[in-house]
């Protein structure tokens, strides 16, 4: 039997076992897929990386500017840009003064952080929990292939919506724990990883673009900027609105879904982007949740020691899921100790 069995190894989960297993505990990491990172997502693609789910790092807090100069240090991390320039109607606008400073990216993609973090750790991949229950004393998880995974406590850092259906019934006695997961509403999103021509000029001002107030697309990166010596091609990111993934849910041809916003870039900014030589297409079902819910983790003893963190308890980005990490492990250790 395990002390702390943590579902998903994206920031918050990683971060979360690592400080577990720093404190003595026996800590497994459980994640559905084959890899690490969550949405710190990374394709290996025409020879070079290409991010298409966390597109860069910010950083305000000291802590996590410790975490990420610890980083830099072992060249996972480098500076990228300190201009997200701003797209709407008016066109291409630099980015005020105060929203000028330093974004930070990953030369071998986003998944090096969560590589880094899962070194020496426990981790069952393409494992998915399928069922919970539990004794006077201990959780029993069922994973898809039948086994039983037995712990004195959880943390789940997966997103609500995929939380629910697993613990609904079992946290009737805690009412109020889980009215606050069922209050946070996740949206979708559409991401296109697109190469081009080399001989296509690229402006520097077109390294990270919000959108703003358009139907379709909500962020441009020029992806190929972050590791320009492994690209022997320009190759971008886009990324759509929620409103527009929402729309494209349910349409089974991942192509019909992601075109709109090849032609949308090639609309905005240059004809050639609706013409990549090679594209490809992810859509996440829970990109980024509506609104964060303002708290590091929620946990409770009722029934058994359960935590729960993540991005979408925190805040919407990278830092905030490493906080939400750092402060599920001090609440598990709480809850075992009481």
């Amino acid at each position: 039997m395990k002390d702390v069995i943590v579902i998903g190894a994206g920031m918050a989960g990683l971060i979360c076992a690592q400080q577990l297993k720093q404190a003595g505990l026996d800590v497994t990491v459980v994640e559905k897929s084959a890899g690490v990172g969550g949405r710190m997502a990374t394709r290996r693609l025409q020879g070079t990386w290409v991010d298409h789910g966390a597109q860069l790092i910010s950083v305000k807090s000291d802590g996590f500017g410790r975490f990420i100069r610890k980083l830099q240090e072992k060249r996972i991390v480098q500076e990228w840009t300190r201009d997200v320039y701003q797209l709407s109607a008016a066109g291409l606008l630099p980015p005020k003064d105060d929203n000028r400073h330093t974004r930070y990216c990953c030369p071998m993609g986003m998944t090096a952080i969560a590589k880094y973090l899962a070194h020496e750790l426990t981790i069952v991949n393409n494992t998915r929990i399928i069922g919970v229950n539990h004794n006077d004393s201990t959780w029993q998880l069922v994973t898809d292939r039948q086994e039983i995974l037995e712990t004195k406590a959880i943390v789940s850092t997966i997103p609500a919506p995929q939380f629910l259906p697993l613990f609904e019934e079992v946290l009737a006695p805690a009412p109020s724990f889980l009215q606050a997961v069922q209050s946070v509403k996740f949206v979708p999103s559409v991401t296109i990883m697109a190469g081009y021509n080399a001989n296509n000029a690229v402006p520097v001002e077109w390294q990270a673009i919000k959108c703003v107030n358009d139907p379709i697309l909500d962020w441009i990166s020029y992806d190929s900027s972050k590791h320009p010596d492994k690209s022997s091609q320009p190759v971008f990111v886009l990324q759509s609105t929620a409103e527009f993934a929402k729309q494209s849910m349910e349409e089974p041809d991942l192509e019909i879904a992601g075109k709109p916003l090849l032609h949308q870039a090639g609309k905005l900014l240059a004809k050639w982007l609706a013409t990549p030589e090679w594209w490809q297409v992810h859509r996440w079902r829970y990109a980024l949740a509506e609104e964060s819910l303002g708290v590091s983790c929620l946990s409770t003893a009722i029934p058994l020691a359960l935590v729960c963190a993540g991005d979408w308890c925190a805040g919407k980005n990278i830092e905030a899921a490493y906080h939400s990490g750092l402060a599920a492990a001090e609440s598990a250790i709480d809850l075992i100790k009481n």
